[in-house]
């Protein structure tokens, strides 16, 4: 296959149309795999992992089978913050919007055929300290 592995057209992609969106009056950064060293953010987008399949069964060609997981990430300190999950629900509502018809770079060379999101179950974590509340959406993409 000579097409070039679409991960970083993919991150490029949400990045461009998801980067600074504003929810609630905040604006949402995102980041590819982990908050740099001088992030100061309560609530942000991890873009995780990534995985491509080859599908050599297509008759244009081979395309990729290819999927990436956004992690919606809120933490509020203090005990009892139960509604303020909300905002988690929020951004996670945002991102499918903006992302649900995903484009990628034209010079990627690379065309999103087909996309399909999906929302794993959330994690929510209560110290004695702090409320973090992990929301998730995996994009599956058929990609030639």
């Amino acid at each position: 296959m000579n097409k070039p592995l679409p991960d970083k057209w993919i991150r490029k992609a949400i990045i461009d149309v998801a980067n600074g969106m504003i929810v609630n009056g905040v604006a949402i950064p995102v980041y590819a795999n982990r908050l740099p060293p001088d992030a100061d953010a309560n609530h942000f987008v991890l873009i995780s992992t990534q995985t491509n399949t080859v599908n050599k069964y297509t008759k244009c060609g081979n395309a990729y089978e290819s999927t990436v997981l956004l992690d919606v990430v809120t933490s509020f300190y203090g005990s009892g913050n139960i509604l303020k999950k909300t905002i988690a629900d929020d951004i996670l509502d945002k991102l499918r919007d903006l992302t649900d018809d995903l484009q990628l770079d034209v010079s990627s060379g690379l065309y999103i055929h087909r996309q399909t999101q999906s929302f794993p179950t959330d994690i929510t974590t209560i110290t004695p300290t702090e409320n973090i509340y992990r929301k998730f959406m995996r994009l599956e993409m058929f990609i030639n």
